[in-house]
C-alpha cells in the first residue's frame, strides 16, 4: 500500500469525523483496485437489451411488494467504480453507536478519530476486495446496501455469465435479478450488525498487533508511518477468511434467502438458474475469497433445507421476521440441525 494512504491515515486523527473516515476508504478502494483501471470492457452480447432487463425485474418486484425501497435505474461499473458505489451505499447506515473500547487506545491519542480512520481502512479493504474479486453482493450474502442504481461490477459480470454454457439471457436476467434483489433486502439492518461486529473484531486484533509493538503513535514523530506496518500481517488488506469465519453460518443463510426471494419473482421458467449461478463452487479461479467461499459453498445445501423447514414446519417465524432480528439467524449447528433451531427460539426468555 502506498505510502501516501499510511499518512493520510495518520494526518486524519485529527479530522472531525466520529463515524467513518469515508475519503481513506475510498482511497484504500481506488489503490486495491488501480491495477484493473485500464482494461479494456465489452459486454459479453450487445444484442442483449440490459435495460430492458432491469425494467422486467422492476416489474415483477413492484407486483410482489409496492412500498420497499428498490432501485431505479443499472449502470455498469468498473472494479474501481464498483468499490466506489458500494462505499456510497453503506454511508446510510448509523456508524456512531460503533461501541469499541479496544480502538481508542494509545493513551487517549486519536479516541474517535482513530476509531474513523480504522473503520475507513477496513471499508476501503473490503470496497476494493468486492471491486477487484467478486461478480456481486450475493456471492458473499452482504446484504449491506441501500441504493437507488444497481451496481452491476461489469469485468466480474462479464466473466460470471460466460462461464456457463446456457442461455445468456437467461443468465443475465438471472444475475440482475439475484443482485436486485440483495439490493432491496438491504431494508433490513441486522444483516450489517453482523458485518459491522465482525469487522470491528478484526480491528480490535489489528490494534492488538499495534499495541504489542510499544509504538510512539504520536503523528508529529512519525516520518514514514510505513515503516510501522512493515512486519504486521493484516494490516494492508483483510483476511476474508479470517474475517468472516465466524459468519459463515449467516451468509449462507442470506444467501438462501436471496436466492429463494429472487426465485418468488417468477421471472424465469428454469429455476435452477439461479442455483447455478449462487452455486459457489463453480468458481475456478484463485483470489483471497476462495476459502471462505469454500466454508460458505459446504453450508448452502443446508440453508436451502433451512429455508424448507421453515415452510414445511409452518413455522410462525416469517423470513422478514428473522431478518429482522439476529437472534433469530441460525447458527451452524442449527442449520445442520433446524430442531435445534426451533427448540431455542421457542423458548421463553429467561
Amino acid at each position: 500500500m502506498s505510502e501516501d494512504i499510511f499518512s493520510q491515515f495518520f494526518n486524519l486523527f485529527n479530522n472531525e469525523e466520529s463515524d467513518v473516515n469515508w475519503e481513506l476508504a475510498n482511497q484504500i478502494n481506488n489503490h486495491i483496485t488501480k491495477d484493473e483501471e485500464n482494461i479494456p470492457f465489452e459486454l459479453s452480447n450487445n444484442e442483449i437489451n440490459y435495460e430492458q432487463i432491469f425494467r422486467v425485474i422492476e416489474l415483477k418486484s413492484e407486483e410482489i411488494s409496492k412500498n420497499e425501497p428498490r432501485p431505479r435505474e443499472i449502470t455498469f461499473l468498473s472494479p474501481k467504480e464498483y468499490g466506489q458505489w458500494f462505499i456510497k451505499s453503506i454511508k446510510h447506515f448509523n456508524f456512531e453507536n460503533i461501541d469499541s473500547p479496544e480502538l481508542s487506545l494509545f493513551g487517549g491519542m486519536g479516541g474517535n478519530n482513530i476509531k474513523s480512520s480504522i473503520f475507513g481502512m477496513q471499508f476501503g479493504n473490503l470496497a476494493g476486495l468486492l471491486g477487484k474479486f467478486s461478480w456481486g453482493l450475493s456471492q458473499f450474502g452482504l446484504i449491506l446496501p441501500q441504493s437507488s442504481t444497481l451496481g452491476i461490477n461489469q469485468k466480474n459480470f462479464n466473466t460470471k455469465i460466460t462461464s456457463f454454457e446456457a442461455d445468456e439471457n437467461d443468465l443475465t436476467l438471472g444475475l440482475f435479478a439475484i443482485e436486485y434483489t440483495t439490493l432491496c433486502l438491504g431494508v433490513y439492518t441486522e444483516p450489517f450488525k453482523n458485518i459491522m461486529n465482525t469487522l470491528t473484531k478484526s480491528s480490535e486484533e489489528m490494534i492488538e498487533n499495534l499495541k504489542d509493538l510499544n509504538l510512539d503513535m504520536n503523528p508529529e514523530t512519525i516520518n514514514n508511518p510505513q515503516d510501522m506496518f512493515t512486519n504486521i500481517s493484516g494490516v494492508e488488506g483483510i483476511d476474508p477468511s479470517k474475517v468472516f469465519e465466524n459468519i459463515a453460518a449467516p451468509l449462507s443463510f442470506y444467501r438462501s434467502v436471496i436466492k429463494q426471494k429472487s426465485k418468488d419473482l417468477g421471472i424465469l421458467q428454469d429455476e435452477s438458474i439461479f442455483d447455478l449461478l449462487m452455486d459457489l463452487s463453480f468458481s475456478n479461479y484463485e483470489s483471497p475469497t476462495k476459502d471462505i467461499e469454500t466454508k460458505i459453498s459446504e453450508l448452502d445445501n443446508y440453508s436451502d433445507s433451512f429455508l424448507n423447514y421453515l415452510v414445511d414446519s409452518k413455522s410462525t417465524f416469517s423470513l422478514e421476521k428473522i431478518l429482522s432480528d439476529s437472534d433469530l439467524i441460525p447458527t451452524i449447528d442449527e442449520l445442520y440441525d433446524p430442531i435445534n433451531w426451533a427448540t431455542r427460539t421457542s423458548m421463553p426468555p429467561i
